[in-house]
């Protein structure tokens, strides 16, 4: 059982490229498959899949940091947070021309008549590259 005192959490996020943060934090938001989750203290224990969208991680003793990610999982046990994510970006690791080019590809696809398009890749690469344009901006 957590202790109800306890105000922090420990998080940790980690991507296959690198270790993107070690804190103590007081709240995390994650994009779920199926909508946003918060996390607090004392969070019951959980292990769940992310999807695509902004994860933040807020605290009295840090700066409210975001990123973009792209899939992965997230495990709370014990205000002890890991977050594995697939790939995560800052905002300035955007190339926003790169981003309205993917998004104008993307878009050229799903509206051909080219019966050879792989349509759900092309709604993912459509969905990425607004999240992208939208979080850089």
């Amino acid at each position: 059982m957590n202790d109800s005192m306890n105000t922090e959490m420990n998080i940790e996020l980690v991507s296959p490229a690198k270790s993107l943060a070690k804190v103590k934090a007081t709240k995390l938001s994650v994009p779920g498959r199926d909508g946003y989750i918060g996390i607090l203290p004392g969070h019951a224990a959980l292990v769940t899949e992310l999807g695509l969208g902004e994860l933040t991680v807020e605290g009295p003793s840090i700066q409210p940091t975001h990123f973009l990610v792209n899939g992965g999982y997230l495990e709370v046990v014990n205000d002890q947070v890991i977050v594995l994510l697939d790939a995560a970006e800052t905002k300035a690791e955007i190339d926003l021309p790169r981003a309205e080019k993917a998004l104008q590809r993307a878009s050229e696809r799903l509206t051909s008549k080219d019966p050879s398009v792989d349509v759900v890749r092309a709604q993912f690469a459509l969905a990425r590259a607004h999240a992208r344009i939208k979080f850089a901006k």
